[in-house]
């Protein structure tokens, strides 16, 4: 897996997804995260043969961004697809469509509470199109850097 921002650095920049927590002047937040903002960086797959439409998130805090808080997986296809790729795991694909956390990535003590963030507001219809046009730029440049010429 390669950032987005490392080969697009541009379009990463302009569309990353963030959420903002504030805090309310004389109410006790009912959160462990601290209010700021946190951002949910996506990497993708650079095999070309794979086609496993799927993006990792790492997701970092502004005030704190030399650590990962949450590493999430997401698949926007439905779970059809996954369930013909992993027939192995007859629970992977309804968890790669509403996000997990990663098992063999950086978790902290608020991941789960991230995970929760994803599933409830970040992930909408025009991010999961905004996904997919990214999963596809993302190849197209992988492409281009390896001079092949993108299939018709």
């Amino acid at each position: 897996m390669i950032a987005l921002h490392a080969l697009l650095p541009e379009l990463a920049q302009r569309e990353v997804r963030c959420i903002h927590l504030g805090s309310v002047p004389g109410v006790t937040p009912d959160s462990g995260l601290s209010a700021g903002e946190y951002a949910f960086l996506e990497f993708y797959c650079e095999d070309l043969e794979c086609d496993c439409r799927r993006v990792f998130f790492q997701v970092i805090a502004r005030h704190r961004q030399d650590q990962v808080l949450a590493s999430i997986n997401y698949g926007w296809e439905k779970e059809s697809f996954y369930r013909k790729r992993m027939p192995w795991d007859p629970d992977a694909p309804q968890q790669i469509v509403r996000g997990s956390l990663d098992p063999i990535n950086t978790q902290s003590e608020h991941a789960e509470e991230l995970l929760e963030l994803f599933q409830q507001r970040v992930l909408d219809e025009p991010y999961r199109l905004r996904l997919r046009r990214h999963h596809q730029l993302f190849r197209d440049e992988v492409r281009r850097r390896q001079n092949l010429q993108a299939p018709k």
